[in-house]
């Protein structure tokens, strides 16, 4: 517990509080009914130990004592109050039936200030605790008041060292100051000269600034930020955009935009980053003739206000070129369409040659060499080379057949899960890895132009597989929705690095990739090198803009 507060104690006039430590309750009642009535607070303690805690926890002005009390007695008592700082100043008188003179000795020694012998005389008493509380309020009053001296010692001791260091400080700064006078009048004059070299220099580089403006062969020109209107152009701006050189007053540059809101798109811009490079802009001479120019543009001040400064190239060419390019590609791409509906409708009509007409003929021969061998009789070499003529026909025939679902399945006619079934089925049989086909969703109903092409991609796929993907499996997944249709072709093969594939002009995936878009599917490539490769394609199956494009699907 922290040292009481003397100062406020002394002013506050609280009521003082009485401490009676006394194993015998009887002993105390009259000395309590006195106490009270005279206006103390009393407290009560059966012995030393709760004397003890009830004196720390309340700090009473002062303690009536019991000498014999159980457990500690009270000189024991005393001695503790004594050694501990947070109770150490209150003041302690004995009630005891001790008289003798060691007894008052070891009082006085344990840190007694008083002796009340019993009987209590309750006048007797009164008096010493009045006296002694009265001791007590006038050494609290001493502390105060040498405190107070004390702080006023300090106060006046510090404002003499303060004042006194005002005055070297003072002295100081008016010596600084004289010198800083001197020094700043010294700066001010060679200010005034590099000011006047500066604006000489400036002077000379805003020449040079103009001339190497006027003379640049790029339309430049400086607007008002965010308004927009010209505060200056050069002449291959003029010519550019038409202007009069002999025109004073110059318009708003958002009049020479065939859509305002790009302007507002390009201002939102500055405000945000300061600057832009190399934008496109769609604007309008003053003839009303359009062009396209490349715009780069600064925020900077022309005037002490905001200025964007412009620096406009005319691309109209280059638009016009980026046009009749974009058009000549999607006419190759058209023509690529075609050539592909084309080819696979001879494969079509070549396979069913194959199979109707060749077929019928070797089936026919077949039939002639089984009748042949019935008429041989039992020539032996006769009934031997008529079997390995009808085995020859019969290998004709299965390769055949083989070329002719190669060119076109006739399991394409069933729809193109049959088509899949067959085309896993004849990669196992060539390549001998393990490939599954899995169906989510049923038999979607495609057009035969779209399950053609979905078709050939898988084929195509596969067929990497099985030359350079080093595979010991393969799946291919189908799912089928009222909305789209999914195609997932994947092997644990050696992998690759699709970007390296697209630089190096891999056709075989570029074909994948232009089969995919003329449907109007998406293909993405998932692969990298010891890590597989996963080929999936998204094809739309009802009507919107993404199928604007695809005229089968």
């Amino acid at each position: 517990m922290n040292e009481p507060n003397v100062e406020a104690s002394v002013e506050a006039g609280e009521r003082p509080t009485i401490l009676i430590a006394d194993d015998t309750p009887a002993n105390f009642g009259v000395v309590v009914e006195s106490l009270t009535d005279r206006g103390f607070r009393v407290l009560v303690a059966l012995d030393g130990e709760e004397a003890l805690e009830r004196a720390l926890f309340s700090q009473p002005d002062l303690i009536l004592l019991d000498v014999k009390m159980p457990g500690i007695d009270g000189f024991e008592t005393c001695r503790r109050l004594k050694a501990d700082a947070r109770t150490r100043d209150i003041t302690v008188i004995f009630m005891t039936s001790l008289t003798g003179a060691e007894d008052m000795v070891e009082g006085f020694s344990a840190g007694g200030v008083d002796y009340v012998a019993k009987p209590v005389r309750v006048n007797e008493m009164m008096a010493r605790i009045e006296t002694h509380l009265a001791l007590r309020v006038m050494h609290r009053q001493l502390i105060v008041q040498n405190r107070l001296l004390l702080k006023e010692v300090a106060v006046r001791q510090q404002a003499e060292t303060e004042l006194s260091s005002a005055r070297d400080a003072l002295e100081q700064q008016v010596e600084q100051r004289t010198r800083q006078l001197a020094e700043s009048n010294t700066r001010l004059s060679a200010q005034i000269d590099e000011r006047r070299r500066a604006e000489a220099n400036l002077q000379a580089s805003e020449a040079r600034f103009r001339t190497i403006v006027e003379t640049s062969p790029i339309p430049l020109c400086i607007t008002s930020m965010p308004e927009g209107v010209i505060l200056y152009v050069n002449e291959p701006l003029r010519e550019l955009f038409g202007l009069d050189t002999g025109m004073r007053t110059l318009t708003n540059i958002v009049d020479f935009y065939i859509d305002p809101a790009d302007r507002d798109r390009l201002v939102s811009h500055l405000r945000a980053e300061g600057s832009f490079n190399n934008s496109e802009v769609h604007m309008r001479r003053v003839d009303g003739s359009p062009f396209w120019a490349i715009a780069t543009a600064r925020v900077a001040t022309f005037g002490d206000a905001p200025a964007i400064y412009v620096g406009l190239s005319d691309i109209t060419s280059r638009k016009r070129i980026e046009q009749e390019l974009f058009e000549s590609r999607n006419q190759l791409r058209e023509l690529s369409a075609y050539m592909e509906a084309i080819r696979e409708e001879e494969r079509k009509r070549i396979a069913m040659e194959i199979h109707d007409e060749l077929g019928q003929l070797l089936t026919a021969l077949k039939m002639d060499v089984s009748l042949l061998k019935m008429r041989l009789g039992k020539d032996p070499d006769a009934m031997r080379k008529a079997d390995d003529m009808r085995e020859l026909v019969e290998k004709t025939i299965w390769m055949v057949c083989n070329v002719a679902n190669h060119l076109r399945p006739v399991a394409l006619n069933f729809g193109v899960v049959s088509a899949l079934e067959w085309l896993v089925e004849d990669f196992i049989r060539r390549h001998g890895i393990p490939c599954q086909l899995h169906i989510n969703g049923g038999e979607p109903v495609l057009p035969e132009a779209c399950a053609t092409a979905v078709f050939r991609i898988v084929q195509a796929s596969l067929t990497n597989v099985g030359r350079h993907a080093h595979a010991t499996r393969a799946d291919v997944t189908l799912t089928s929705t009222a909305a789209a249709l999914d195609l997932h072709v994947s092997d644990d093969g050696c992998g690759f690095d699709p970007g390296m594939a697209r630089t190096g002009y891999s056709y075989g995936l570029l074909g994948m990739q232009e089969r995919a878009r003329l449907i109007g599917g998406a293909m993405t490539i998932d692969s990298a090198q010891g890590m597989g490769t996963a080929i999936s394609i998204h094809i739309p199956l009802t009507g919107g803009a993404e199928n604007d494009r695809r005229p089968d699907c």
